[in-house]
C-alpha cells in the first residue's frame, strides 16, 4: 500500500509563521496574509512596468535629438578620455609643460577638477578635427582657458602647444593636423557609437584609478 505524501510545513511569505499548505503552491498561511502577498505581487509588476515606460519614453527621447545634441556629446567624450588617457600616462600640460605634480601643487581648484582635455586646433580652425582624438591633449585649465601666465616669454598658449607637441610627437603629426581635411557629415548614429566607444574608454580608466 503507498502511503500518501505529507506535506511538510512551510514559513509564510508574509508573516514568519509557519504553516501546513492545504493546496499546491500555497505560499502564505491565511486570508489576510493572502491578501498582503498579493498586494506586494501588485505593486512589483506596476514598479516593472514603470521600469519598462520609463526605459521606452527614454528611449523615443533619445532618437528625438538632434544631431547637434550628439555631436556635442561625442566630443565630450572624446575630450574625457583623452584627458584620462594622458593623465595615466603620466602626462603633463601640452601648453605651459608643468607636471601633474607641479600643477596639482600651484593651481587652485576649479570647477571640473585642474585639467581638460584640449584640442590643438580649434573647432573654428579646424571643425573637421573636433572629434579627432590625436586633435586632442592634455592641458591644465588655467592653459586651456586661454591664459598665457606660464608660457614662456614672447609665447601664446597656442605658440607653447604647437611647440611641446612637435617636440614630444613629431612634426609630421603637427603638420598633419594644421593642413587641410576633408569635413566628414557623421550621421547620428555614428556619433552615437563615437560617444558610446569613448565613454567605455573613460569609465574603464576611471576604474583603474580609483
Amino acid at each position: 500500500m503507498i502511503k500518501p505524501k505529507t506535506t511538510k510545513p512551510k514559513k509564510c511569505k508574509v508573516c514568519p509563521s509557519m504553516f501546513t499548505p492545504t493546496r499546491l503552491g500555497q505560499k502564505v498561511c491565511g486570508p489576510m496574509c493572502a491578501l498582503t502577498f498579493a498586494r506586494s505581487v501588485r505593486a512589483k509588476d506596476e514598479k516593472r512596468e514603470a521600469i519598462k515606460e520609463r526605459r521606452e519614453t527614454k528611449a523615443k527621447l533619445k532618437d528625438l535629438k538632434p544631431r547637434n545634441y550628439w555631436y556635442a556629446k561625442a566630443k565630450v567624450a572624446i575630450q574625457a578620455s583623452r584627458r584620462l588617457e594622458e593623465l595615466a600616462k603620466g602626462s603633463g600640460c601640452m601648453s605651459c609643460g608643468r607636471s601633474q605634480k607641479e600643477v596639482v601643487g600651484t593651481d587652485p581648484w576649479k570647477p571640473g577638477g585642474l585639467w581638460d582635455g584640449g584640442h590643438f586646433m580649434s573647432k573654428g580652425a579646424r571643425p573637421e578635427l573636433a572629434l579627432e582624438p590625436l586633435n586632442v591633449w592634455l592641458q591644465c585649465k588655467t592653459c586651456n582657458g586661454g591664459s598665457g601666465k606660464y608660457a614662456r616669454k614672447g609665447y601664446t598658449v597656442n605658440n607653447s602647444f604647437e611647440a611641446n607637441l612637435r617636440a614630444q610627437m613629431g612634426d609630421e603629426l603637427v603638420d598633419w593636423l594644421k593642413g587641410p581635411h576633408e569635413l566628414k557629415h557623421l550621421s547620428i548614429e555614428q556619433l552615437q557609437a563615437i560617444e558610446a566607444e569613448h565613454s567605455a574608454i573613460a569609465k574603464e580608466l576611471k576604474a583603474k584609478q580609483s
